[in-house]
């Protein structure tokens, strides 16, 4: 009975020790205990890997850190508009109707160039003063030039002679100043109004056609140099302790969301706008883009004293908490392989965080889907439909 017994025994024990070494079949898995397709493979420890099309599918994007300037959150409206120094607005000081237009809409002029003229009846009336003191004059010069003769003589009083002087100095005096009046007046010998560009430029603006009225109210031609432009913002209350003159910005604009220009804030309004609260500035580009057109809007970033305290950011989709520690994902050695990279966080402004430690500028990480990053290296796998 013994030997029957220990005989039993050892048949249960070798039952036991082949059911423990059988592999058991995945509940998840196929006929022969193979992962789905829509698993996650498992890389290297703390890696996961996907295919092209799980990460396509995810909406995960791969790029450098970069520098920003950090403003709070706060989003400072801006426009840029042709230098108030570029441009000129050319018209007549006088009424008067317009006889001649040489240039048209979008014509690049130089300095001194006629763009049009305009004859006026006020320039008429003082041309024919000036040529009537000019008579004058001539008539007085031939009196004064008799009376010097006459006193060498001895036969004129010298009371005389000081009249034809004085004279013929105040029909000076009045020749010279309807001279300077019609110089100013831009009139030709022809007493037209002669419209010079007084700047090198492009024509913006024509208002005026040929025998229309032109008045000193509205410019006749607008004329600017298109290389030259600033950009107008306005600073909301709150943010009024970081402005002052000389401080650095970065520019960004709507049309052109990949540029971003350096510039400084040149001029700082005395007061607030009292309809928007906010406070007019200008800003200066150091190097504009070519593609700046006046009228385009965007944002100004406020940097502070020097464009070096722009500080490394990533967007907020790249950030996740995992065990407890904030990381983002990094690419690894692997294609479409990723592996997550304790980070330490700053401010947060906007769509941004300032990044204090674990990444250099220019390295490269997924700037979203770092949930979903998170979700497969702790379950090893994405939703139904991500496959690898």
């Amino acid at each position: 009975m013994i030997i029957i017994n220990r005989t039993i025994l050892l048949l249960t024990c070798a039952l036991l020790e082949v059911s423990c070494n059988k592999p058991h079949a995945d509940p998840h898995s196929g006929e022969h205990g193979t992962k789905p397709a829509q698993h996650a493979e498992a890389g290297h420890e703390g890696e996961v890997r996907l295919s092209a099309e799980a990460v396509e599918r995810a909406g995960i994007r791969v790029a450098a850190v970069e520098r920003r300037a950090l403003t709070g959150g706060v989003a400072i409206p801006a426009e840029v508009q042709f230098e108030p120094s570029s441009t000129a607005h050319i018209g007549p000081l006088v009424p008067g109707r317009i006889t001649k237009v040489s240039v048209a809409l979008g014509d690049r002029v130089r300095r001194g160039q006629l763009l049009g003229a305009v004859a006026s009846t006020d320039v008429s009336s003082a041309r024919a003063r000036l040529d009537q003191a000019r008579a004058r004059l001539a008539a007085a010069e031939s009196t004064l030039k008799r009376q010097q003769q006459l006193s060498t003589e001895g036969i004129t009083a010298q009371r005389s002679l000081i009249d034809a002087e004085a004279q013929v100095g105040e029909l000076k005096a009045e020749v010279e100043g309807l001279r300077r009046q019609l110089s100013v007046f831009g009139s030709g010998s022809a007493g037209e109004l002669a419209l010079r560009a007084p700047i090198d430029g492009v024509v913006v603006a024509l208002h005026g056609t040929l025998g229309e009225t032109a008045t000193p109210e509205e410019p006749t031609f607008i004329v600017t140099d298109p290389s030259k432009v600033s950009v107008q913002g306005n600073v909301p209350e709150l943010e009024l302790s970081r402005v002052q003159p000389g401080a650095a910005v970065v520019v960004r604009l709507h049309a052109f969301p990949d540029v971003s220009m350096p510039g400084t804030i040149t001029y700082v309004a005395p007061a607030l706008d009292e309809r928007t609260r906010s406070l007019p500035v200008r800003v200066t580009l150091r190097a504009p883009d070519p593609r700046l057109r006046s009228g385009l809007f965007g944002s100004i970033e406020l940097v502070g004293a020097t464009a070096d305290e722009r500080t490394l950011v990533v967007p907020t989709e790249a950030v996740a908490t995992l065990d407890g520690q904030t990381v983002v994902f990094v690419p690894a050695d692997e294609p479409n392989t990723f592996r997550p990279r304790a980070v330490a966080l700053g401010r947060r402004a906007g769509g941004f965080f300032e990044i204090r430690s674990g990444l250099v500028e220019g390295e490269k990480l997924a700037i979203s889907g770092a949930f979903t990053l998170k979700s497969a290296l702790k379950s090893g796998e994405l939703s139904e439909g991500h496959e690898h």
